[in-house]
């Protein structure tokens, strides 16, 4: 998730903070820093990441045959279920879509012979097809509709000059008011989800979308069988707006500014072509551990660390592994989880480990948690998530500058022991879509930060094939690893 990184961040070095010696468990809690390795944290994301986990989809029985195997090795390190009924796994229902093979998207592009050339789009770098797709075949024109929306209560309608039914309709991301720091977002919020987007086609009688959300896979989308979808690059929308002699900047330009439709219809026709099964009875879970708290007193107060364990899957053969997005994350976490549990420390609060399921489509697992919360949600110091903590040198939180009684004790691991780079953000106004799994814990009021990676140097693959082990940097996650241990345990018995 996802919305901390490039602008966002401010990045600062602390000032030393002096923290109390931490007395006889020094040497208990540097048995386990030592013993932290990367090459075992490469070894989970590797494993996450193989086949037979097929991406991790949420739904999938392979995502439960993953979560099972996380599942064992907090069994392994004598960690206590947190869970449903003594068990490790908080469950919900989660239908999904089997998409069997990469479908067909082409260009039809009529020659002065009267004769058709089929300009075909190649799978991943031109189009993805949608991961909730309809199953079928359509050749039709293609319509653009703006940002897809209709929303009569702020007068703008992106369907309101143009006839879609039985055509292909084409639509952006995101809405005409980009200001998500302003409360005036909030009127608009609604409409950047791409379910409600998907919905608002299948209303105005559209069977084909095409979505300019770029070439990525993305499962957070309704299905309708009626309705078949892709995603597409920037190549393919160029060649539509090139062919009808339009310029799509311009227009978005004009859209952003007025709060007027541009909608039109673009003379152009392409054929489109998925096959999918939907799956009703799928089922997911988070999967949730607890280092209880020792101090009778304190016990119920706790700490909660966060990542999510699911990924974007699969479409037919092609396997997205979801190393940086988030194996990564959940391996540090892991990491962090494992050294604490075999540490012998027992710290005054609680700490909880959510290996959070459903995050891809909608934060599920996260939503969950706060609708049953194993500890009282009002008793929690810190939510804390880790999110494609992968790749980098530098390591950062980002609210962290809003609460320097917390973030103290991980900036103070880092300079007495790790010493990368250290960054972090302030916590700003924020009315968009909430797009990781601190977002509901912000929404129930909960003090939360979000661990960051900086310096990236290695090419990132984000909800794409190329996602594998080899792009990250384990390095970099075995010291955020142990940064966790130590700031965790001293926050905990503070």
């Amino acid at each position: 998730m996802k919305g901390i990184r490039g602008t966002f961040l401010l990045l600062i070095l602390f000032a030393s903070i002096r923290l109390e010696a931490q007395g006889p468990d020094d040497a208990l809690l540097m048995d386990q820093y030592h013993l932290i390795s990367e090459l075992e944290i490469n070894s989970w994301v590797e494993k996450m990441c193989s086949p037979e986990y097929k991406g991790r989809l949420t739904g999938t029985s392979e995502y439960m045959n993953a979560a099972g195997w996380l599942a064992g090795k907090l069994n392994e390190w004598g960690v206590k279920p947190g869970g449903d009924n003594g068990t490790y796994f908080q469950c919900f229902d989660r239908p999904w879509v089997e998409v069997k093979d990469r479908g067909e998207i082409k260009l039809l592009i009529p020659q002065k012979n009267e004769k058709t050339v089929f300009k075909e789009y190649l799978f991943p770098d031109d189009a993805v097809v949608g991961m909730a797709t309809g199953s079928g075949q359509i050749t039709a024109d293609v319509v653009f509709a703006g940002y897809g929306i209709t929303a009569p209560e702020l007068g703008y309608d992106d369907y309101s000059n143009v006839d879609v039914r039985n055509k292909i309709v084409l639509i952006n991301r995101d809405v005409p008011y980009k200001d998500i720091s302003s409360p005036e977002y909030k009127k608009w919020v609604k409409y950047c989800y791409h379910i409600e987007k998907l919905q608002n086609a299948v209303k105005h009688g559209a069977r084909g979308l095409l979505y300019m959300d770029g070439n990525s896979a993305n499962p957070n989308i309704a299905y309708d069988p009626s309705i078949i979808v892709f995603g597409i690059s920037q190549t393919v929308t160029n060649d539509i707006f090139a062919l009808c002699n339009r310029d799509v900047k311009e227009i978005f330009n004009a859209i952003d500014r007025d709060f007027k439709p541009g909608s039109f219809n673009t003379g152009i026709r392409m054929s489109l072509k998925a096959n999918s099964v939907y799956h009703p009875e799928g089922r997911g879970c988070s999967v949730i551990g607890i280092i209880p708290g020792s101090d009778p007193a304190l016990k119920e107060e706790s700490i909660v660390v966060g990542g999510h364990f699911d990924g974007v899957g699969f479409i037919g053969n092609d396997i997205f592994p979801g190393a940086w997005d988030n194996a990564s994350g959940v391996a540090d976490m892991m990491g962090a989880l494992k050294a604490i549990a075999l540490s012998g420390i027992k710290p005054k609060r609680s700490i909880v480990f959510i290996f959070t399921g459903g995050e891809e489509v909608g934060l599920l697992g996260s939503k969950e948690y706060i609708n049953h919360p194993l500890l009282p949600l009002d008793k929690i110091l810190c939510y804390i998530n880790l999110d494609m903590p992968g790749n980098g040198t530098g390591i950062g939180f980002s609210n962290g500058l809003t609460y320097p009684d917390i973030i103290s004790y991980f900036e103070q691991a880092n300079k007495q022991y790790t010493q990368r780079l250290f960054a972090a953000t302030e916590k700003r106004p924020f009315y968009g879509r909430p797009r990781s799994d601190a977002g509901p814990f912000e929404e129930a009021g909960v003090k939360n930060m979000s661990l960051f990676i900086t310096g990236a140097y290695k090419e990132g693959f984000y909800h794409l094939p190329g996602d594998t082990p080899e792009t990250i940097t384990t390095e970099v996650m075995e010291d955020v690893a142990k940064i966790l241990y130590i700031g965790l345990i001293r926050l905990a018995d503070k």
